[in-house]
């Protein structure tokens, strides 16, 4: 009789266990499908919309930067190794060496290359513009810059999938183009004339015109004028770079949307080439001669409440919301520096501690990575 109740009791509980056990199986499958299904890298929750680039200063980086380098990113754009006054210091002499040894890394991890700078008003020689202690003039100026040109990307052909060939050249003010060397000494063909150039040297390298602010209106007006003026001549022009140098709380969302579209529209490609988000006040813009005293001194020395990194998490997280959005408009997002640590904005416009990235100094993923990765599956 005992045996038959015990028979009868596990009869009984049989079909509630198989529920539970069928039941706790499918959710084990499903928690397991989202575990899989949640991205480890940047690359591989953005890499199929756009390429996902950073900038570094050089291949002289450590294990773990290497690491996170090629976990997480599709191309590279030097920092500075490819400037004109690292590559070319004096007339008639070229030092390849850096940036020789950033493309070596590239092809060594199949990653693509932005070349990064052909003419640019700042970090360029000022033998450029001078003839025997004087003003150079427009041709001899024009000659020099051709030849530059020519050279570097000669040089680097096959090796660097795209070029931004004139960087910062529209005025922040009312005027049109900025006041600098290469304006007055050649006049305001030195654009065309560098697109003409860099095209001639390496016609499969896409070029691109690069700049800041142009999300906002009276300057995106400017940049979309240079770029039907230069396509009205047939100047082969692949794509504007938005540079992206904004600040926590003041990212004009509404105008980066409109100016992704307006750029498309004009049937060339759209780059966000400069990413990063300055966690420490500043005024606008990104015009590396203008320094200034940021009041307060240096804020987050002792390092950055957990309230603003959320906040730059969140702030991050809307940027990509826009850039999956419109991925059929973008070509790539590139981050200006690798870590905190590496930013440029430790110590421009003044010296600071600066906390605009995704890494901490010691590559730990801060809240901004994190939301970002989190955005890739909503």
């Amino acid at each position: 009789m005992e045996q038959h109740n015990d028979d009868l009791l596990r009869n009984v509980h049989r079909p509630a266990f198989e529920c539970f056990l069928s039941c706790a199986t499918f959710f084990i499958f499903v928690l397991s499908r989202q575990i899989a299904a949640a991205p480890a890298s940047l690359k591989e929750a953005y890499g199929d919309m756009f390429d996902v680039g950073v900038a570094i200063p050089s291949a002289m980086l450590s294990e773990a930067e290497r690491l996170t380098l090629c976990t997480n990113f599709t191309a590279v754009t030097p920092e500075n190794g490819m400037k004109a006054d690292a590559i070319h210091p004096e007339e008639g002499r070229y030092d390849f060496a850096e940036a020789d040894e950033v493309t070596k890394l590239a092809e060594r991890n199949k990653l693509k290359v932005n070349g990064h700078v052909l003419v640019w008003h700042s970090q360029c020689p000022d033998w450029f513009f001078v003839d025997a202690g004087k003003p150079a003039g427009r041709d001899l100026v024009l000659k020099r810059m051709r030849e530059h040109i020519n050279a570097v990307v000669t040089h680097f052909r096959g090796k660097v999938f795209s070029w931004d060939v004139v960087n910062e050249a529209i005025a922040d003010d009312q005027a049109y183009l900025r006041d600098s060397k290469w304006l007055s000494s050649i006049g305001e063909d030195f654009i065309e004339e560098a697109f003409v150039a860099a095209h001639a040297a390496d016609p499969k390298a896409d070029l691109y015109y690069n700049d800041y602010n142009i999300e906002l209106p009276e300057k995106r007006a400017k940049t979309l004028r240079l770029l039907r003026e230069l396509k009205t001549r047939n100047v082969h022009i692949d794509g504007i770079g938005i540079q992206g140098h904004w600040i926590l709380d003041t990212v004009p969302f509404k105008e980066i949307e409109d100016t992704i579209v307006a750029i498309h529209s004009e049937k060339v490609k759209v780059m966000i080439t400069e990413l990063d988000i300055d966690v420490v006040p500043r005024r606008s813009g990104a015009d590396v001669r203008d320094r200034e005293t940021v009041g307060g001194g240096d804020p987050y020395a002792a390092g950055c409440p957990p309230e603003v990194l959320q906040r730059q998490a969140r702030q991050y997280a809307a940027l990509f919301a826009i850039f999956k959005k419109h991925a059929d408009k973008i070509e790539r997002v590139t981050f200006w520096g690798l870590d905190d640590g590496r930013s440029w904005l430790n110590s421009w416009p003044s010296e600071r501690t600066n906390y605009p990235l995704l890494w901490t100094r010691d590559l730990q993923p801060k809240p901004a990575l994190k939301a970002i990765l989190s955005e890739a599956q909503k």
